[in-house]
């Protein structure tokens, strides 16, 4: 009987030893096969991770390989180029033909394959007819890995340039370099550019260039025409002979222009001397050097000018116009504007006319107001006006002008729910609402101002 426990008791000790060597051995086997899983995870991702998982290469250890490609252009021909995420360089010169050229880094032996099989693979394209060459760059798909069970991946768009493999592949991105497609065109064409994040700069001079920038940057020399659309941009221009502009929210930075027509909104714009402006603008900031003619439309914001030659028309609300220097040879000005700051030094013009209208108005000059004799209906409007009339939504209550009374609204307008009403018992009776004035001989400059509400300095 202890013979026969004794053997079952040997053959269980026996099990559970065979039993915990199988379990070891699978255990093993399986810690093997996830070292060789790791290793080869470890082989194939890179050598350096950024902080976002992308691959991050010296560029000085890729191979590299200047790629291009060029087409004939008649003089005729207009050229288009459409580029999302990568830099450009358009170069002017005198030969027939555009030429598009980059720079590809990849790895392994690049022999394989062809500059047109790299700009394939770039997402580069140039097409051409009779009538035109288009050009578009544009982005290039992502790719991944996979370590340690975790996937890394990155995208193709945003800056950096994308390494490829040997066989075109992608391989990765390196964030810190930038993607650069240099293109070169003839002068005569017409140039068409659509462009989004990025920058693009133009060396040499151009005869003709429609620009739409979003989100990024254009600089350039001299043309001769340009269309320009622009958002969130910066733009910076040499000598213009006519442009249009469309702005809205970014900065223009001109030299001398013959004529300027400027669409702006939320933007900054300097210029140098301007022959002929035009401005259609909403809470802009403007400084011009030198202006001949200026046709204006302006709600909030300023516009200072250095020197003013020949004539200046103004319509607008909350526009404070600021002026160093008005020439001799001026002929008028003419301004409807409200609750602003008005400067006029016409200290240089020895013959001029004024005419002023605007109630609860501030003028400084060295010249004799001459007030206008109002009619009773003109009394009874002017009253009425200045009883009913809102002051600039600027206006708080404590900044009413002495003598007055504020209430407030309950109706909201323009996102200001306090309102001041003026309500000052005879506006009519103030010098500087209704005047006129004669300097020399009274024969030279016209000024027609109507300005409610205005601090205007004539000296």
């Amino acid at each position: 009987m202890n013979t026969i426990l004794n053997k079952k008791i040997a053959i269980a000790i026996l099990s559970g030893f065979l039993t915990c060597s199988m379990f070891a051995q699978g255990s093993t086997q399986e810690k093997k096969l996830e070292e060789q899983k790791f290793q080869y995870y470890e082989m194939a991702k890179p050598q350096i991770i950024g902080n976002n998982g992308q691959k991050k290469i010296d560029l000085k250890d890729l191979k590299s390989k200047e790629i291009s490609t060029e087409v004939s252009a008649s003089k005729t021909a207009d050229i288009y180029v459409e580029n999302n995420n990568r830099q450009l360089e358009i170069k002017v010169w005198d030969q027939p033909k555009v030429k598009m050229v980059t720079t590809v880094y990849y790895e392994g032996d690049g022999g394989k394959l062809t500059d047109a099989e790299w700009f394939e693979k770039l997402n580069l394209t140039i097409r051409s007819t009779n009538s035109s060459i288009k050009i578009k760059s544009g982005t290039i798909g992502g790719g991944s890995y996979y370590s340690n069970g975790n996937s890394f991946s990155w995208s193709g768009s945003g800056e950096g340039v994308t390494i490829l493999n040997v066989d075109g592949s992608n391989n990765s991105k390196q964030e810190n370099a930038k993607r650069i497609l240099t293109i070169y065109v003839p002068k005569e064409n017409k140039l068409d550019i659509e462009s989004k994040y990025s920058e693009v700069l133009i060396s040499g001079n151009l005869n003709k260039l429609n620009a739409d920038i979003t989100n990024g940057g254009l600089e350039l020399q001299d043309v001769n025409t340009l269309m320009l659309r622009s958002k969130y941009a910066n733009v910076q221009v040499g000598n213009i002979k006519t442009a249009e502009v469309e702005l809205i929210n970014g900065r223009f930075i001109a030299k001398d222009a013959d004529e300027l027509d400027m669409d702006t909104k939320y933007a900054t714009i300097e210029a140098g001397a301007v022959k002929k402006l035009t401005i259609r603008s909403t809470n802009d900031e403007y400084e011009i050097e030198e202006v001949g003619t200026l046709q204006c439309r302006k709600n909030y914001g300023n516009l200072r000018i250095t020197k003013l030659n020949s004539s200046l028309e103004l319509d607008g609300t909350n526009a404070d116009l600021k002026i160093r220097n008005i020439a001799a040879g001026l002929e008028y000005i003419k301004i409807n504007n409200k609750y602003a700051d008005i400067r006029l030094p016409m200290r240089n013009v020895k013959n001029y006319s004024v005419a002023y209208l605007g109630a609860y108005s501030t003028v400084y000059a060295g010249f004799e107001k001459k007030p206008v004799e109002e009619t009773a209906e003109t009394k009874a409007a002017v009253k009425q006006k200045a009883t009913s009339r809102e002051v600039a939504p600027f206006v708080t209550a404590t900044d009413a002008r002495p003598g007055t009374e504020t209430k407030t609204t309950g109706k909201e307008k323009n996102n200001i729910s306090t309102r001041t009403y003026l309500t000052l018992s005879d506006p009519v009776g103030d010098l500087d609402n209704h005047f006129t004035a004669t300097v020399g001989d009274g024969k030279g400059a016209k000024l027609d101002l109507k300005c409610q509400n205005c601090t205007v300095d004539f000296k």
